[in-house]
C-alpha cells in the first residue's frame, strides 16, 4: 500500500512540475499563480500545500535538483597530471556537461529564455563558484603567487562558462555538445585572444 502512496505522489509532483515549467515558459515566473498551476496539473489547490509551502518553494525544488545533478557531473574542474593540467580530462568533464545539460535542455530552454527565471542562472553560476573555489588551490597552491585575486579569476571563469551555456542552450542550431567541449577547451586553456589569430604581443 506504501508503495502505490509513493507512486502517487511521485505522479502529483511530475504534473506540478510539468505545469509550472509550461506556464514559466508561456506567462513567467511571476505572474504564475498557485491556482494557475492547479488548474493545469487536474489537481486542487490543497493538494498542491501538501507537498509545496509556495511557488517560490516549488521553483527552489526543481531547480535545486537540476543544478546538483549538473554539478555531479564536475569530478574535478581543475585536472592535474604530473604537476600539469590535463587537459584531455578537462575536455572530458565539459563533455559531461554540455551532454547533461543537453538531456534536460527542455528545463534549461525554459529557465535560460525570455520568461525564464534570472535567478537560475545566478544559482548555477554560484555552485559553480563553489566547487571551483574548492579545487582551485589544490592546482595554485600559494595563492599569493597569482598576478590577480583568485576570486576575480573564478568569477570570470563562471561567467564565461554561464553565457556560453545560455548561448548555446537558446541557440536555434545548437553545435554538438563534443563541439562545444572541444572547443571551449581551447577557449579555457589557451585563452581567447589565441583563437582569433593574430601574434600577441
Amino acid at each position: 500500500m506504501e508503495k502505490k502512496t509513493d507512486l502517487r505522489v511521485l505522479r502529483t509532483k511530475k504534473l506540478i512540475k510539468e505545469a509550472f515549467l509550461s506556464l514559466i515558459d508561456k506567462k513567467g515566473f511571476e505572474s504564475i499563480t498557485i491556482q494557475d498551476i492547479a488548474d493545469l496539473a487536474f489537481i486542487n489547490r490543497a493538494t498542491f500545500y501538501l507537498h509545496y509551502q509556495d511557488k517560490y518553494d516549488l521553483l527552489d525544488q526543481i531547480c535545486d535538483s537540476y543544478i546538483l545533478e549538473l554539478i555531479s557531473t564536475i569530478k574535478n574542474p581543475f585536472h592535474l597530471i604530473d604537476d600539469g593540467i590535463d587537459i584531455k580530462q578537462i575536455q572530458i568533464t565539459l563533455l559531461n556537461v554540455f551532454e547533461n545539460i543537453e538531456k534536460n535542455i527542455d528545463f534549461y530552454k525554459i529557465m535560460m529564455g525570455p520568461n525564464g527565471n534570472a535567478d537560475f542562472a545566478n544559482k548555477v553560476e554560484s555552485f559553480l563558484f563553489e566547487k571551483f573555489t574548492a579545487n582551485f588551490i589544490t592546482v595554485v597552491g600559494d595563492l599569493n603567487k597569482l598576478e590577480i585575486s583568485a576570486d576575480f579569476l573564478l568569477k570570470y571563469l563562471c561567467s564565461a562558462y554561464i553565457g556560453v551555456i545560455r548561448w548555446w542552450v537558446l541557440k536555434d542550431n545548437r553545435h554538438s555538445t563534443q563541439y562545444m567541449a572541444e572547443h571551449l577547451t581551447q577557449i579555457v586553456t589557451k585563452g581567447p585572444l589565441s583563437m582569433i589569430g593574430p601574434r600577441i604581443e
